[in-house]
C-alpha cells in the first residue's frame, strides 16, 4: 500500500498535463494516464505550498478535469464500444441479460470514458453491469495488441469471485490471481497456482530445488561437529546450488504464470492481490535484485518504480503485458491505499471504472476506536471522487426506460414523514449533490418495493426505482400477517417494538451461551451488543413461519437474520440450537437459516 502512495504521488510539477497513449521503457506497454493520478491528487486537500505547486503550475487548470476524462481512453474506443454495445443489445447467443436503460448508460460510459464511477444500490447490477464492461474492454484489448489485458478487482475474495464467475458465464478467459485458500474450490482450474501446477517444467524445477535444499538440511543435521575448510567450502558450494536451485524454480514458476496470464482475457485478483509478485513479473516489473544493490548499479527514472524495477521483456522473454483497462468493484468498502494498488502498479491503466455504493458500509478501519468514521481511512476513495463537482452529473436514466415503475409506496404517508424526520436530523445537502461524480443504476431488482421506497427516499433522493412486477412478489408471508398487522397489507415491513436500551448488553457471549463482561473479556476492545429481547421475539417469528397449522401449505422461502452485531448473531445461534421446538423444524426446512452481521 505504501508503494502505491509513493506511485500515485510521483506526478511532479509541469508534468501533469494529459498525456497520450504512450511507452515506456517495457515493449509494447501503456503508460498510466496522468489525469488518472492528477484527478485522485486533486481531491486531497492543499495544506502546503509544495503541494499546491503539484497542481497550478505551469497553468494547469483543475477545471479542464472532467472534460478530458470524458474523453476516449484510445483513439478508437468508441468505435469499438459502439459495435460492443450493439452486440449486447443484439445478443445473438443469448449471453447477456436484458438489460435496463441505467445500465446500458453506465456500460456505455465506462467503454468511452478514461474514468467512470458507477453507483449500484443493493439489487440494482452492479456484477453483472461489470461483465458486460469487461466484456467491452475485451474487445478493445484485442484490437490494439495480444499483450494487453483486462484488470478486475474487488476488495474481499468473495467479491473477486463474483466477477471471475460473472466473465467465465460469457465465455471470457479468466485467470484468478491470489492466495489458493482465499479464492472458491470452483474457481481452482483458473487460478495461477493450478496453471503452475500444469507446467511439467515448473514442476520440474520445484521438484530439483525441494530435492537439493532437503539434502543440505540433512546434511546440517547429521554433522554438528566442528568442520575445517574444505568441508566449509562443500557446504558452501551446496548452498550455492541450493541458491540457483530455488531462483531456477522462481523464474519458472514465473514463466509459468505468464503463460497462463497471456492466455487470459481477464485477470482477477482483490485490490491487495493486483500488486502479486508474478503479475508484476509478467508485467515487466521485477523485484529489484540484491545483486544490483550490492553492485551499486545506477538505474535510470524510466527503470524505476515504487513496486520494483521495470525491464523490457516478461520473464518468457517476449513483451510485458499491458493493463491499461481497471475494473475495480467492492470501491466503497475499500480503504484507499487498497484501492490505489490495481490503478498505478503497473503504471499502465488508462480507462478506470469503479463500482460500489457510498450510501452503503464505508471501509472498515480497525483502528478508528472512535466508532464514528472519523479516521481518514474511513472515506473510501470513490466517495470523495464521486464527490467532485460536475466531474460526471447523475443521469436519471430511469425516465428513460420502458419498465413501468412502482411509486405508491416512495410517496405513501409513512415514506413522506419519515424523509421529514430524517431531513430534519441530517445534512442539508442532496443526495444529487453530494454524490454528481458517480452514475447511478436505479433500478433496483431485490426487493419488494416497500422495503426500497425507504432507502429509496432517505439515501437517493427518490432515484431509486422498482419495477411494477415486484410489488406481486416476494410478499408479506400470510402466516404472519396474523400476527404482524398493518393499515396497508401491501407493505412487507413491520417494526416490531420489544422495549427499550435497558435490555442491551455489550461483551462476548460464551459457547454457553453467558455474557462476559467488556471488563472481564479477553479482547477489551470488543463493543459489540446483544438484546435478548430482540433475540426472543426472532424465534418465535420463526416458529410462526415454520410452523405449518391446518391448510396451510409449507413455508417455501428462504429465511435470513440480519444483525448490526456479532454478539447477537451468537446469541440468536445459540438460542435457536437450545430450543426444541425450532431444531425439530429446522430439521424438515429444506433451507440453511442464516444468521450474520452487518459488521
Amino acid at each position: 500500500m505504501v508503494a502505491a502512495l509513493g506511485q500515485l504521488t510521483s506526478v511532479r510539477g509541469g508534468q501533469v498535463a494529459e498525456t497520450k497513449p504512450g511507452l515506456d521503457k517495457r515493449v509494447g506497454g501503456f503508460q498510466m494516464d496522468n489525469l488518472l493520478k492528477e484527478v485522485i491528487l486533486s481531491t486531497f486537500s492543499r495544506i502546503d505550498d509544495e503541494t499546491t505547486s503539484v497542481y497550478e503550475s505551469d497553468g494547469f487548470d483543475l477545471g479542464d478535469l472532467p472534460k478530458k476524462l470524458a474523453k476516449p481512453p484510445l483513439p478508437n474506443s468508441p468505435q469499438l464500444a459502439s459495435q460492443v454495445m450493439a452486440y449486447i443489445q443484439a445478443n445473438p447467443n443469448g449471453l447477456f441479460p436484458a438489460y435496463n436503460e441505467p445500465q446500458l448508460t453506465a456500460i456505455r460510459a465506462a467503454l468511452t470514458r478514461r474514468l467512470t464511477l458507477i453507483q449500484g444500490p443493493p439489487g440494482t447490477g452492479k456484477t453483472t453491469t461489470a461483465g458486460s464492461i469487461a466484456f467491452g474492454f475485451v474487445h478493445q484489448c484485442r484490437n490494439i495488441s495480444p499483450y494487453c489485458k483486462v484488470l478486475a478487482t474487488a476488495f474481499s475474495n468473495v467479491g473477486a469471485d463474483n466477477l471471475a464467475e460473472k466473465f467465465l458465464s460469457l465465455g471470457l478467459k479468466v485467470v484468478r490471481v491470489g492466495k489458493p485458500s482465499g479464492i472458491s474450490e470452483s474457481l481452482w482450474a483458473h487460478t495461477l497456482d493450478a496453471a503452475i501446477q500444469r507446467d511439467p517444467f515448473a514442476q520440474k524445477a520445484l521438484d530439483e530445488a525441494s530435492k537439493i535444499t532437503a539434502k543440505i538440511k540433512i546434511s546440517s543435521d547429521a554433522d554438528g561437529k566442528r568442520k575445517n575448510k574444505g568441508s566449509l567450502a562443500a557446504e558452501r558450494a551446496k548452498r550455492d546450488e541450493a541458491t540457483a536451485a530455488v531462483k531456477a524454480s522462481i523464474q519458472a514458476c514465473n514463466i509459468a504464470a505468464t503463460k497462463a496470464l497471456r492466455e487470459a482475457d481477464v485477470i482477477v485478483a482483490t485490490s491487495i492481490g493486483a500488486a502479486d509478485p508474478q503479475l508484476l513479473a509478467a508485467c515487466g516489473i521485477y523485484p529489484e535484485e540484491e545483486d544490483d544493490v550490492k553492485k551499486n548499479k545506477e538505474i535510470d527514472e524510466q527503470s524505476k518504480s515504487q513496486f520494483g524495477i521495470i525491464r523490457e521483456f516478461a520473464p518468457d522473454n517476449l513483451p510485458p503485458l499491458s493493463l491499461p483497462f481497471v475494473i475495480i468493484d467492492e470501491a466503497c468498502q475499500s480503504v484507499e491505499p487498497a484501492s490505489l494498488i490495481p490503478i498505478v502498479s503497473t503504471n499502465s491503466c488508462r480507462s478506470l471504472v469503479m463500482l460500489g455504493d457510498p450510501c452503503q458500509l464505508p471501509p472498515t478501519v480497525r483502528s478508528d476506536t472512535s466508532a464514528t468514521g472519523t479516521s481518514p481511512l474511513s472515506t473510501a476513495l470513490m466517495t470523495r471522487l464521486s464527490s467532485i463537482p460536475d466531474l460526471h452529473p447523475v443521469t436519471v436514466t430511469a425516465q428513460k426506460d420502458k419498465t413501468p415503475i412502482e411509486t405508491k409506496f416512495i410517496q405513501c404517508k409513512p415514506t413522506r414523514q419519515a424523509v421529514a424526520r430524517v431531513s430534519d436530523r441530517g445534512s442539508s445537502v442532496s443526495y444529487r449533490k453530494q454524490f454528481s461524480g458517480s452514475v447511478l443504476l436505479s433500478m433496483q431488482f431485490r426487493m419488494h418495493p416497500s422495503i426500497a421506497a425507504f432507502s429509496s427516499a432517505i439515501f437517493y433522493d427518490g432515484l431509486l426505482s422498482s419495477p411494477l412486477t415486484l410489488s406481486n412478489q416476494r410478499q408479506f408471508p400470510t402466516r404472519l400477517q396474523k400476527h404482524y398487522t398493518a393499515s396497508d397489507r401491501e407493505t412487507s415491513v413491520r417494526f416490531i417494538n420489544v422495549g427499550g436500551r435497558n435490555n442491551e448488553h455489550k461483551g462476548e457471549l460464551t459457547e454457553g451461551g453467558e455474557l462476559i463482561s467488556t471488563v472481564a473479556s479477553s479482547d477489551p476492545s470488543n463493543n459489540s451488543y446483544r438484546n435478548e429481547e430482540e433475540a426472543n421475539e426472532i424465534i418465535e417469528l420463526l416458529k410462526i413461519l415454520l410452523c405449518q397449522e391446518k391448510g396451510d401449505s409449507p413455508f417455501q422461502g428462504s429465511i435470513g437474520i440480519v444483525t448490526p452485531y456479532a454478539s447477537q448473531v451468537a446469541l440468536i445461534k445459540s438460542m435457536m440450537a437450545n430450543d426444541d421446538v425450532i431444531r425439530t423444524l429446522a430439521q424438515s426446512f429444506p433451507q440453511e437459516i442464516e444468521v450474520k452481521s452487518v459488521e
